[in-house]
This record gives structure tokens, C-alpha cells and sequence, in this order.
């Protein structure tokens, strides 16, 4: 059994890395709970934005890299422009998700990894969201072929999603910020 004194050193020498990472002070948060108030997916998280927040601030960063927090954010920013303090919640979330995956630590959300990378990749390829594709990837590589097969003629008679996508304007300009994302230093 490891002491708990060393757990809690190695847990606030990774918030050190996460504050680092991101650029923000975990320790300024003062649980005002604003972040989590304005959180659309709150509730679907094992832990809200706030208390996420309190998980790093007492160095049990075992909780928080293992937790759905992380793999269920939208990355929408609403908790990040809510807050009264100008913390970047939203990046502290991102960055403890990051070293997660950096530590192999598994995603609880069976095929959040698979949806959010192809998520990505047809975002890069189309532009913006092609639905169908995506949908249709998706079912391909997580083996579920015939997954929702009978809500096409549903979708497609109520118009909801398009078999061909409009283009954008300068699908370029949306390669060119996917590839400064990548070259990003990671800090």
C-alpha cells in the first residue's frame, strides 16, 4: 500500500504539470459554482466543472484524470467565459484529459475516444460537420453496422441530416488551424 503522503505529493505534482500546461491557477478557484451552473452537460459528468476544480485544488488527481468530466465536455468554453475570476476551466478539463491519455489511463465512456477522433477528422476533411459521414464511420469502426439503420428513413424524410454536404467557402483556412493545432508545443 502506497502512504497516503506520497499519493498526495505525486497528486500535487501533477496539478503542478496541469497548471503549467495550462496557464491557469487551480488554487484561485473559489467555488463560486458558476462554471457548473452554466455547464450543459453537468449533469452527465460524475463530477461537475466546480467540484472537478476542488478534485485538483486537494491533490487527489486520480479522481479527476479517471472521471467522465473530461471525456464528456462539449468544449463549448461556457464555463470558462462565466467565470467571475477568468479562469480557463474549460483548458484546466482539456489539459487533465490530455495527461490521462498521455498516461494511458482508460476512458470509462466506451467509444468517446473513436467518436471524438473521427469527430475530429471529418471536421478537418469537410470543413464542418458532415453528420451522415461521421455517423456512418463511426458505426463502421466501433463493428455496430447496422447501429440506428432504423432511424435513416426517419432522419432522411424529416430532412434532418444531409447525404451531401454543402461545402464551405475556405475548407483551407480550417486544414491550416488543425495544423497549427498540431505543431502546438505541448507546453
Amino acid at each position: 500500500m502506497i502512504p497516503l503522503s506520497e499519493t498526495l505529493s505525486q497528486g500535487r505534482e501533477l496539478v503542478v504539470e496541469i497548471e503549467r500546461r495550462s496557464g491557469q491557477k487551480v488554487a484561485d478557484c473559489y467555488q463560486c459554482g458558476t462554471c457548473s451552473s452554466t455547464c450543459a452537460a453537468a449533469d452527465a459528468f460524475d463530477y461537475p466543472p466546480h467540484v472537478f476544480m476542488r478534485l485538483l485544488q486537494l491533490g487527489v488527481v486520480d479522481r479527476a484524470l479517471t472521471s467522465t468530466t473530461g471525456q464528456l465536455c462539449y468544449d463549448c468554453m461556457t464555463c470558462s467565459s462565466r467565470c467571475p475570476i477568468s479562469i480557463d476551466v474549460a483548458d484546466v478539463i482539456e489539459t487533465t484529459k490530455n495527461i490521462a491519455d498521455e498516461q494511458g489511463i482508460r476512458e470509462s465512456e466506451r467509444g468517446l475516444r473513436l467518436f471524438r477522433n473521427l469527430f475530429l477528422k471529418n471536421v478537418r476533411r469537410h470543413g464542418r460537420l458532415h453528420e451522415a459521414s461521421l455517423l456512418a464511420w463511426f458505426n463502421l469502426k466501433s463493428g455496430k453496422l447496422t447501429n440506428d439503420m432504423s432511424l435513416v428513413p426517419l432522419i432522411l424524410h424529416r430532412k434532418k441530416v444531409r447525404i451531401i454536404q454543402p461545402r464551405i467557402k475556405n475548407r483551407a483556412q480550417v486544414r491550416r488551424i488543425f495544423q497549427r493545432a498540431k505543431e502546438r508545443p505541448k507546453w
